[in-house]
């Protein structure tokens, strides 16, 4: 029945991925294909063939008659169809917590369920890029100089300036008696992250922290600052961009006369900036920040 249709082995590999995925979506995430071109080479299949391949029962997609008979002419014709010698080279990404979760986690989330066949590794990182990854982004001070390493980067790429300010939740300040300025915060109990407490940038907001003898906790992540904030009446300092993803929390921009500001730059490693699958990280960051451009100055 099949003897003089020609499978070559990438659509016979389509092919059985999708029968053993029972989803066309999950197969084409397996492959790293887009889903509408899988179902185009496998509707060209059933029309060079001339029968139906796959049907739908209880919504999930199985083997027709035909469909059955070509997954076993396949494996005979490909005996190793079916082994897991599929390699993915690993993408290291190293980013800021913040950065992770606040700009980046939607669009990383999106590009991952498309490309269930990749191979994927997040890094800390909370300074300058001190170890090598194939793609890097960071933090650092308006005028700070090019990273030097040790090690070869291609050229940073300016993403944003960051403004920094303290934060309070809304639902601990009357409107219109929120505090104006640091002597304000008396009353308060602050938050600091302590990978802030090194920062140049914050000094203005890290004196402050220091001078406290009491009313002051300590959190390791951004993530316990944000909640610390929205539900236990303290002051910390976040980006100005969280009144833009948390209609509750509020910027206190009164406090300080100077800006608190750092700058957000990407680069990548130059061997792993020649790969199709590290491209398409770097994309997906520039339009990840290019997105939210009005969030920055």
């Amino acid at each position: 029945m099949f003897k003089n249709i020609s499978i070559d082995r990438d659509l016979a590999k389509a092919f059985s991925v999708t029968a053993r995925c029972a989803c066309f979506r999950q197969a084409a995430r397996s492959l790293n294909v887009n889903s509408t071109l899988l179902r185009k080479q496998l509707r060209h299949l059933e029309v060079e063939i001339g029968e139906q391949l796959f049907h739908y029962q209880e919504r999930a997609l199985h083997l027709t008659n035909a469909g059955t008979l070509l997954h076993q002419e396949l494996a005979r014709r490909y005996a190793d169809l079916n082994a897991d010698e599929t390699y993915a080279e690993l993408i290291r990404i190293a980013a800021p917590e913040a950065l992770l979760n606040d700009i980046l986690a939607r669009n990383l989330i999106s590009f991952i369920r498309q490309h269930g066949g990749l191979r994927i590794e997040f890094l800390p990182l909370e300074g300058t890029p001190v170890e090598q990854a194939d793609v890097m982004v960071w933090l650092a001070e308006q005028e700070s100089p090019r990273p030097d390493p040790g090690f070869a980067m291609t050229k940073p790429h300016r993403l944003a300036t960051i403004s920094f300010y303290p934060h309070i939740a809304t639902r601990y300040s009357a409107e219109g008696r929120h505090p104006t300025s640091s002597y304000a915060l008396d009353d308060y109990m602050l938050v600091q992250q302590r990978t802030n407490q090194s920062v140049p940038a914050f000094r203005p907001w890290n004196k402050l922290v220091s001078q406290r003898q009491s009313s002051v906790t300590f959190a390791p992540k951004h993530e316990l600052v944000w909640e610390l904030i929205k539900n236990s009446a303290c002051i910390g300092l976040l980006p100005e961009y969280a009144s833009k993803l948390d209609k509750k929390l509020l910027p206190l921009k009164e406090v300080f006369n100077d800006k608190i500001q750092r700058v957000a730059w990407l680069s990548s490693t130059p061997l792993a900036a020649a790969r199709e699958d590290v491209q398409s990280v770097i994309k997906l960051i520039l339009n990840a920040f290019e997105e939210r451009k009005t969030w920055f100055e």
